[in-house]
């Protein structure tokens, strides 16, 4: 993927999902469908804790650190991110969603302005990249950002459509 399509491919999806979630009320988007199950609200805390984790990551690679992404071989990341967040206002989160997205972007930016195309698609050139499929910063950031909000928006969307929420 070129520098440009990644960018624009993270813009692009990222409004997609806030489009998604823009109309919804606070009742529809604080409210959870069933036990256990986590409402939008979460769903976007959670995508913004992952960002935040990608945009740190890729700031200590700028800076030369090698990252260790601990947090991407823990099966309970997701489960504390969500007891971490879920006691959050819908005004924080909201808050949260919007401000890891632009760091994200500005780190993104900042590797693209530094590495090669073939850096940033190389599969296994860092080390550290190897718990991603592809191994590839392309797939670091894809998984962390574009392919998140996809994979969650396909989810609100059957929510919505079976008008569980």
């Amino acid at each position: 993927m070129d520098k440009a399509t990644l960018l624009n491919t993270i813009q692009t999806e990222h409004a997609r999902f806030e489009s998604l979630v823009a109309p919804l009320s606070e009742a529809q988007l604080c409210t959870t469908t069933g036990a256990g199950e986590w409402s939008i609200k979460d769903i976007m805390a959670h995508i913004a804790v992952w960002e935040q984790l990608c945009a740190r990551w890729l700031d200590e690679f700028s800076h030369g650190i090698t990252p260790q992404p601990a947090e991407r071989t823990d099966d309970n990341s997701n489960e504390r991110i969500y007891r971490e967040n879920r006691d959050r206002s819908l005004a924080e989160v909201q808050e949260l969603f919007h401000h890891t997205h632009q760091q994200l972007l500005q780190q993104v930016n900042l590797l693209t302005q530094t590495l090669s195309e073939e850096d940033l698609n190389a599969s296994q050139r860092f080390d550290w990249t190897k718990f991603w499929p592809g191994a590839s910063l392309i797939a670091v950031i894809a998984d962390n950002s574009y392919e998140h909000y996809q994979d969650h928006a396909q989810h609100i969307r059957c929510l919505l459509d079976a008008s569980q929420i």
